[in-house]
């Protein structure tokens, strides 16, 4: 069983717009010994059992491989990371099983399954599942014997799940419920064995939950979905005709299916952010290796500056994406062991660590699938007409990636979910949102200092430009909500602009923290291209923050108003000039020194 760490932490989900940066976080360098031969298990997986059937798997679209890789997964326990041991798992922290699902990613033919399989497969069962319920489906879904999918979308209802149209209509002397209703776009559902359904009994206004297998009367199936990209894995429609589910696969309460949906959701979208680390280290080690290899004009094509540009870009969103990613899991690792230790049970545990987290695990997943589509994008061009042929392996990775800013709620209702949850937390006393918004707007009537800043050091000067960026996030989502009040709501443009500002200091904050305490292990100099690399992620963040903030604005503000805000946004989105195309090829040169992503 895996040691965990004795940390607890003082913040809670969100608290990072209001509070003083942290000392440390979790990076790599992190990882035990015992967690490193769990990722080498992975990573051998991968290179010795999938990839050699990866084109196989993508033209052939043979699911009988699919069963016996997940079956031979089941075995190595890669399936039950995070699980009980009394019920066949593997008891390890959260950021281990991030770690390796980072690898697993990187077959994106193979990936889909698996990702199912270990995120949404399990975690209701596990989660929300009573005793009898873990016992008897568990250990077979962490062996891979029985293959599991999570059936929640419907025709009309996506996005918006709670208006799903299933129903579970209960028969008294039969002590049964029998589901009819019609579910779409379900991964796995041509390979499951038991399919945890959302319905809603009779008349409620909130859905439920089911545990539903594959051989109950009336469950059928539509044909295979033809896909733009994750061709190998299994997508297909879900029909429900009278089919009858005993009482005892009611899973967790009455009524409680769209909280558990939302709270399992959470864990699917951390685990798909952290897919795209996979994914764009993956992109970026095809892209330099092309590079340096592909003559034009009689030199190496990495070495024009155009190229390096490109990779530069690839690696700042990786490196920003890989430091928040962990950071996060550690946060779920620690929140994790207080709640154990206050004498709850693993699973509610579990289950409880990660909705604490669903801010920061909602911004892994815009900014981790985002991140992954540009990484694979700027790979394609750099490839140049190669890169579109089916040939070379940029196109693959280009059609499998794009799915994930629609998988596990779209990147759109994902930025609507991080304001909403942090403006609850704000309601319900967990974040003192309107102090921190009042302390702000108090400073905005001093006169700024005219007193050069002497600070020569990089990473307190991006520090500095991050508590700016805090307070005019804080000036324009508390101009909007006192302008707006109820209806900001349905003010989704600028829910979204306020949403990325958010994603930008949280990342932002993420990667200083990292790079200083890589400064700190390893020297200044030596970490010279971590320095450069944040430098480069900080000008970006506040072009993201400056250019949401002003759309904002613009969006519901006038005047005297505007005018006052618009002074605020130039002062508080300042940033000190620097040689940029010289950064950019440091790091540029770096990875090409190094072959490979390595930072």
């Amino acid at each position: 069983m895996e040691t965990k760490t004795n940390q607890i932490p003082t913040q809670t989900g969100g608290s990072f717009l209001i509070n003083n940066i942290p000392e440390s976080v979790f990076i790599e360098s992190d990882f035990s010994e015992e967690q490193s031969m769990m990722v080498a298990s992975a990573k051998e997986f991968v290179e010795q059992e999938v990839l050699p059937l990866a084109d196989e798997l993508e033209k052939k679209k043979d699911l009988s491989q699919t069963i016996a890789l997940l079956q031979k997964a089941g075995d190595l326990g890669l399936l039950g990371l995070g699980v009980s041991e009394n019920y066949g798992g593997i008891e390890v922290g959260f950021n281990t099983t991030l770690r390796v699902i980072e690898e697993m990613a990187k077959t994106t033919e193979f990936s889909p399954a698996i990702g199912v399989q270990t995120s949404i497969g399990i975690a209701p069962i596990l989660l929300y599942g009573n005793e009898r319920q873990k016992a008897q489906y568990i250990p077979d879904m962490v062996s891979g014997k029985s293959k599991g999918c999570y059936c929640l979308t419907e025709p009309d209802a996506g996005s918006d799940a709670n208006s799903g149209k299933t129903k579970a209509v209960y028969n008294e002397a039969e002590k049964a419920y029998y589901l009819t209703g019609q579910k779409m776009w379900i991964t796995n559902a041509g390979i499951a064995d038991v399919f945890t359904v959302f319905a809603k009994i009779e008349d409620d206004e909130n859905l439920s939950a089911f545990i539903v297998e594959k051989g109950f009367e009336g469950l059928t199936l539509g044909e295979e979905e033809d896909k733009m990209g994750i061709r190998a894995s299994s997508t297909r429609q879900v029909f429900l005709n009278d089919v009858k589910v005993p009482e005892e696969n009611l899973l967790g309460q009455r009524g409680e299916g769209f909280k558990m949906a939302l709270n399992v959701l959470s864990t699917g979208r951390i685990k798909l952010g952290i897919g795209g680390l996979g994914v764009s280290k993956k992109a970026i080690d095809y892209a330099v290796e092309y590079a340096v290899n592909r003559k034009q004009f009689g030199q190496s094509i990495s070495s024009f500056g155009a190229i390096q540009q490109k990779l530069a870009k690839m690696v700042v969103k990786t490196y920003a994406l890989q430091a928040a990613a962990y950071r996060t899991g550690e946060l779920i690792d620690q929140k994790e062991e207080e709640y154990l230790k206050s004498g709850m049970s693993m699973e509610e545990a579990k289950a409880k660590a990660v909705s604490a987290y669903g801010i920061e695990c909602a911004i892994i997943k815009v900014f981790g699938t985002e991140a992954q589509d540009f990484v694979v994008d700027e790979g394609l061009q750099i490839f140049g007409g190669m890169g579109f042929s089916e040939e070379a392996p940029m196109a693959r990775l280009y059609r499998d990636s794009r799915i994930s800013r629609i998988f596990e709620g779209t990147n759109e209702i994902n930025r609507m979910l991080i304001v909403d949850m942090l403006l609850k937390k704000a309601m319900n006393g967990e974040l003192d949102l309107m102090n921190a918004a009042t302390a702000v707007q108090k400073e905005l009537t001093n006169i700024p200092s005219l007193t050069p800043n002497e600070n020569t050091d990089t990473l307190e000067k991006a520090t500095e430009v991050l508590d700016n960026l805090k307070k005019i996030t804080l000036i324009v989502a508390g101009a909007a909500a006192q302008k707006l009040i109820m209806k900001l709501k349905d003010e989704q443009e600028i829910l979204m602009n306020v949403a990325d500002m958010l994603i930008q200091i949280y990342l932002l904050e993420s990667v200083i923290v990292k790079t200083k305490r890589i400064k700190e292990t390893l020297g200044e100099e030596a970490s010279a291209v971590q320095i450069d690399i944040c430098q480069l992620f900080m000008l970006d963040a506040v072009k993201e923050v400056k250019n949401s903030a002003e759309e904002a604005l613009w969006s519901f503000s006038e005047g005297d108003e505007l005018k006052m805000v618009q002074m605020a946004l130039k002062r508080f989105t300042k940033v000190e000039a620097f040689n940029l195309k010289d950064v950019r090829r440091r790091v540029a040169q770096k990875l090409i020194e190094d072959g490979r992503y390595k930072f």
